[in-house]
């Protein structure tokens, strides 16, 4: 058995004549900002979206302005009209789907019905916007 070190000379040899050609390793793009949840309630449906602070970004499918939702938000799926009615609400009301630095906050309701009293009782949660 060779040591470690005959197998090092003998790898930089054939690298020398040219018997084995060393790749460098693939490295994965840079991404410049992180890619966020945006919803489309007409076609109940949830994009990835790169964040931007300017003009929503719109609909691929019905080209209506996009809707932020957040990192944390996963969507319903399409053909659950109460869910998709009920994430509309919340977030009329000034709701937003992120994480608040490991604060576990009330969870939203479960059900549309439930939206007016959650609405009331939490005036103040950590993931509704000051300005809502």
């Amino acid at each position: 058995m060779p040591t470690a070190t005959e197998k090092s000379r003998r790898m930089a040899l054939r690298r020398d004549t040219g018997n084995r050609r060393v790749t460098p390793p693939k490295r994965p793009k840079p991404t410049s900002q992180y890619l966020v949840a945006h919803a489309c309630f007409p076609c109940r449906k949830s994009f990835k979206v790169a964040s931007r602070e300017s003009a929503a970004p719109p609909c691929p499918q019905c080209a209506a302005p996009l809707v932020w939702m957040g990192r944390a938000f996963a969507a319903p799926p399409s053909r659950n009209t109460a869910q998709w009615r009920k994430l509309e609400a919340l977030v009329q009301a000034g709701f937003h789907f992120g994480r608040y630095r490991g604060y576990v906050a009330p969870s939203p309701p479960a059900r549309l019905t439930d939206v007016k009293r959650f609405l009331f009782e939490n005036p103040k949660h950590p993931l509704k916007r000051s300005d809502a």
